[in-house]
């Protein structure tokens, strides 16, 4: 039995839109939250998602860990691309709540930080 998940443009997340009165809110959002959550991106738009954090540096320019220590070239590299994924994957929600709201209600929320808050 195949597993894999249709792809983004598959008709299977095509998601009506969010009426600009709102009367349709409640089946839209049982829909919009089934499709994101199929992609396994729910923490996202419930805000359970903790964004990491980059480390810092000190103030000679040398990057440090939270602990102060210097971190290994490794660390710095994985650390680097849970924040390209933390970001990738938020603003992949962001983008698939934006397609499914009015381009008023858009630019009222499109500063927001995150697709928790825009949620």
């Amino acid at each position: 039995m195949d597993t894999t998940l249709p792809g983004t443009n598959s008709a299977l997340f095509n998601i009506p839109q969010l009426a600009e009165d709102g009367s349709n809110w409640i089946t839209y959002k049982q829909r919009a939250m089934t499709a994101i959550g199929a992609r396994g991106l729910m923490r996202y738009l419930d805000g359970r998602i903790t964004k990491p954090v980059p480390f810092k540096t000190d103030s000679s320019g040398k990057v440090v860990k939270p602990d102060g220590t210097a971190p290994s070239t490794t660390e710095i590299e994985e650390l680097e691309k849970k924040i390209d994924e933390y970001y990738q994957k938020d603003s992949l929600v962001k983008q698939h709540v934006f397609s499914m709201i009015s381009d008023r209600l858009l630019l009222r929320v499109q500063n927001l930080d995150n697709a928790s808050k825009i949620w």
